[in-house]
């Protein structure tokens, strides 16, 4: 048994795999950020996905049916997979050599050992790949025939295969007859309802017979005119996650904007114009542009009718409303979207509304509708992913999306705690706008009452996937990226506890360090900050590193970020001093990866607290100098100049800055001990003639002093 895929869904595949090399070529699929263009995320409104939208047109049914079929996941085992795993590799050849036969007689020969059912089934097969339908029906026929027990494994490839031979039958051609066509239009509907019902009711489907029978029972309808019956199968197919569903319910809408009449008849039925409205709305640019003569495209004109009859039909006899308001929203047609959206009370006629009330300068109208659309779109609804200019995606959940408009209007206003709260909200979806506001909008201050007040501390890690993938907590997210910042501004008590468990330890030694240090002696000290010092340089990323500009933590620092700009086209969505609030929040200094700078600082403060003669004078220079060796070379040569200028001979210094040994504090301590007792001898030898001297002189006056008390009046 064969699938073949049809030519449409062939296409599909390869026009989106073709998308996706320039992705795959120079780095990641980027999140798309809506704070990049303020103005177009808040007055444009995203394009809907065909897939989502043909996915719910009919109700899923209660029983679970799965496709074989999704280009995009690893399916269940093919036709050639199962076999073999089945027959072992002796029954395999066995099938195969009696596909391969030139006839019946050959191939039952051939499939001598085979049970009797796959010998049956194997042998109806090849007949159909020959054309032999009559054969084909016959061994088919006589696999359905056995015993139940005898027929668990091929007999639902055989009912559908069956109804396939009927398909073929019911097709027609030279002298068949209308009663014969009829019978194998009914045998077949008989057969493809029969293998749903029997996987159903729990017949094992590794192949996606039972939804595939949709599509095959679909084009039954379609080729004998009932539109309408094709689209309810292809629906219900769609329902059940087929991309082949979807993308016959995709190729119908095409041609019946290419037809006036059929798009005339298809007004009048529920399903079908359900189906219009959500290729309007989702294929936008199919009706842009021109031909390849220069002309406007046909479809053109039939969308202007189509319109036309959405708003003559005052009366809401027409469904998928709400879907045409939107699609006119989108092609500036603002007037009309005004008036479909007024007719409808769904979320997405709220977004419509709320993007026209901006446009009319009506806020308060415009707030209303999208706390109205924020509470209609349910919370888990998933339109798919949606690629955007510059290889960005976006994921496209419309409850996730709404808030996020809300956010820069809030933004507008200088409301920036309820920008925090509406991005969050969104569970990730717009991470990178959350962490912007988190990290470069909001104070410290601010930050840390947000989260204290409404992000605890997740309960239960998160669990790697089958990839090895583990997703992110928001949760999680945001406090350490507070914990961080809290870090980089000296609150080193306050971090450790917004730090993951895994990385509380490390936090936790940083932060220890970092207020020892003040309180020690002079080589503690400096073997405390250096301390520190090796902690910023190799857990920097983790610990200090900014989620976006310029360290981009969010992406390990894999990618150069550039710090936020705030020129949108409508300076009403830029807070009165978000701009100074984000040069304040700047990193110190602004370079990227600047933790390696603070290690190096720290580490040229610890070189100040020892000998300059010490080993770990040098060993320390050597550290800080390779840390920056490959990001501030010249910075890196004024370490190397100092220990050039006052620290000892050692014998690695010709490879300073890449092969560093460990300090020698220990070393260090004696150097610094042995320094004072070798400065205070050389104190009393400059010192010890003027010393005596006036010891003498101190003596003698003292003398002097008694005698002249003591001496008697007389």
């Amino acid at each position: 048994m064969r699938h073949i895929a049809t030519a449409g869904l062939r296409a599909c595949a390869l026009a989106a795999a073709l998308w996706a090399l320039p992705g795959w070529a120079c780095g990641p699929d980027f999140p798309h950020e809506l704070l990049s263009d303020r103005h177009a995320s808040v007055y444009e409104l995203v394009e809907g996905t065909f897939d989502f939208e043909a996915s719910r047109l009919a109700p899923k049914s209660a029983t679970e049916l799965k496709p074989n079929e999704n280009p995009w996941q690893a399916p269940g085992e093919s036709r050639i997979e199962l076999e073999q795993r089945e027959l072992g590799e002796a029954g395999y050849a066995k099938v195969e050599a009696m596909r391969l036969s030139i006839d019946d007689e050959q191939a039952w020969a051939a499939g001598e050992g085979l049970s009797e059912e796959v010998r049956l089934y194997t042998g109806g097969a090849r007949a159909f790949q020959a054309g032999d339908t009559v054969i084909a029906l016959q061994r088919f026929d006589a696999v359905l025939a056995l015993p139940a027990e005898q027929q668990r494994s091929r007999g639902l490839w055989a009912r559908y295969m069956r109804g396939r031979v009927n398909l073929m039958q019911a097709a027609g051609g030279a002298g068949v007859g209308e009663a014969e066509i009829a019978a194998a239009v009914t045998a077949a509907e008989q057969d493809f309802q029969a293998v749903r019902a029997a996987v159903a009711a729990g017949a094992s489907d590794p192949l996606g017979l039972a939804v595939a029978s949709y599509g095959e029972e679909a084009a039954l309808q379609r080729a004998r005119g009932n539109l309408a019956g094709a689209v309810r199968l292809y629906a219900e197919q769609a329902a059940h996650g087929s991309a082949s569903g979807r993308a016959s319910l995709l190729f119908v809408a095409r041609d019946l904007f290419a037809d006036d009449a059929a798009l005339r008849a298809a007004l009048a039925d529920p399903l079908l114009q359900q189906l219009l409205a959500s290729y309007v709305y989702t294929r936008t640019s199919e009706f842009e542009g021109t031909d390849e003569t220069g002309q406007p495209k046909p479809q053109t004109a039939a969308l202007e009718r189509y319109y036309a009859a959405i708003e003559a039909d005052t009366a809401g006899t027409i469904g998928g409303v709400d879907r045409v308001a939107a699609a006119a929203y989108r092609s500036a047609r603002y007037e009309l979207a005004g008036t479909l959206a007024a007719r409808s009370q769904t979320a997405l006629a709220y977004w419509v509304r709320a993007k026209l009330a901006l446009r009319a300068g009506d806020d308060k109208t415009a707030a209303d509708a999208y706390a109205q659309a924020s509470r209609a779109f349910p919370r888990d609804e998933d339109w798919g992913v949606n690629p955007n200019e510059g290889y960005s995606y976006e994921g496209l959940k419309p409850a996730c999306r709404v808030d996020g408009e809300r956010a820069i209007l809030a933004l507008g206003r200088g409301d920036y705690g309820e920008a925090l709260r509406l991005f969050h909200a969104g569970g990730g979806q717009y991470w990178m706008d959350e962490a912007q506001v988190a990290e470069r909008v909001l104070s410290v201050d601010e930050l840390k009452r947000y989260v204290d007040t409404n992000v605890p501390e997740p309960a239960v890690a998160p669990k790697a996937n089958d990839d090895g993938w583990t997703p992110p907590q928001p949760d999680a997210q945001l406090r350490a990226l507070l914990g961080r910042r809290l870090l980089r501004t000296g609150r080193y008590a306050e971090a450790v506890a917004y730090f993951p468990p895994m990385l509380r330890d490390t936090a936790a030694a940083y932060a220890k360090a970092r207020l020892d240090a003040p309180k020690q002696g002079r080589i503690e000290r400096a073997e405390t900050l250096f301390r520190a010092a090796r902690l910023a340089r190799e857990s920097g990323m983790e610990l200090l590193a900014l989620e976006l500009a310029p360290d981009a933590a969010l992406f390990e620092g894999s990618y150069e970020l550039t710090d936020p700009t705030l020129d949108t086209q409508d300076r009403d969505l830029v807070g009165a001093d978000e701009a100074q609030r984000v040069i304040a929040s700047r990193p110190q200094p602004v370079r990227r990866f600047h933790y390696r700078f603070v290690a190096a600082d720290l580490a040229n403060q610890a070189a100040d607290l020892v000998p300059a003669r010490s080993q770990a004078f040098a060993a320390i220079l050597c550290s800080a100098t390779g840390w920056l060796i490959n990001r501030d070379p010249a910075q890196a040569r004024s370490y190397y100049r100092r220990y050039v200028d006052h620290g000892p001979y050692v014998p690695w210094a010709a490879n300073f800055g890449n092969h560093c040994p460990a300090p020698d504090f220990v070393g260090a301590a004696k150097r610094l001990q042995f320094e004072r007792v070798r400065w205070a001898k050389q104190i009393v030898r400059r010192y010890a003639p003027f010393v005596a001297g006036g010891a003498l002189v101190l003596v003698v006056g003292f003398v002097f002093w008694r005698r002249r008390r003591t001496k008697p009046v007389g």
